[in-house]
């Protein structure tokens, strides 16, 4: 169990600036990562909101021409309980005795800032228009080089998706207490279960939404 004795124990006294970025779930886990982290979800579906972009899978950072902020929200939220539910109901099969559905919600919850940064840089003006562009060119069928500043915010965007898997790994092993390669399968194996259950789900959410 990660209560706070046990946290706290495990954490290093002083933590780095690379612990914080990479793991900070030593030092943050439980109700405050939760809270931190469903703070973090909402800030990112403001952010989309405002850049056009959505969350539409677990591991899924595509561009949009409009995204409402209910579907961003939407999106946060799916994407985040499914992966919860999938380590949870898998850790409880590992190790029943020492998981907290609360340590893996909130950290799994944290682990998806990066997104926030992502989302944040397809706001200026310079990059929603490049992205707008793109998506009507490639909607009406035709080829078009995106532009320096879309690149540049893909790239970048990319960045922190491997960011936020690294850090989901992080999480799952911290709260869950698993390591190892086993351990590392069963992760891998949760995260393309995740991604078709949260595409299938969000699908099938915005089918319903729209009729």
């Amino acid at each position: 169990m990660l209560d706070k004795t046990a946290n706290n124990a495990m954490a290093p006294r002083e933590m780095t600036i690379a612990q914080w970025l990479f793991n900070p779930f030593v030092r943050i886990a439980g109700g405050q990562a939760l809270a931190v982290g469903l703070a973090v979800i909402f800030a990112s579906a403001l952010a989309a909101s405002a850049g056009g972009v959505h969350f539409d899978g677990l591991l899924d950072f595509h561009l949009g021409s409009s995204v409402p902020l209910q579907v961003a929200v939407m999106e946060g939220l799916v994407n985040w309980s499914v992966i919860t539910v999938l380590l949870w109901l898998v850790s409880l099969l590992a190790a029943p005795r020492t998981v907290r559905l609360v340590d893996i919600a909130g950290t799994q919850a944290l682990a998806r800032w990066p997104l926030l940064l992502a989302a944040l840089a397809c706001i200026p003006p310079a990059v929603r228009q490049g992205n707008e562009k793109l998506v009507a060119e490639t909607l009406a069928g035709r080829f078009a080089m995106p532009p320096a500043a879309t690149v540049v915010a893909g790239l970048f965007a990319l960045a922190c998706v491997i960011w936020m898997v690294s850090l989901m790994w992080k999480a799952f092993s911290v709260s869950c207490n698993q390591r190892g390669g086993r351990a590392a399968a069963i992760f891998v194996a949760a995260l393309l279960a995740g991604e078709a259950a949260t595409k299938l789900l969000l699908s099938l959410m915005i089918t319903v939404g729209s009729s």
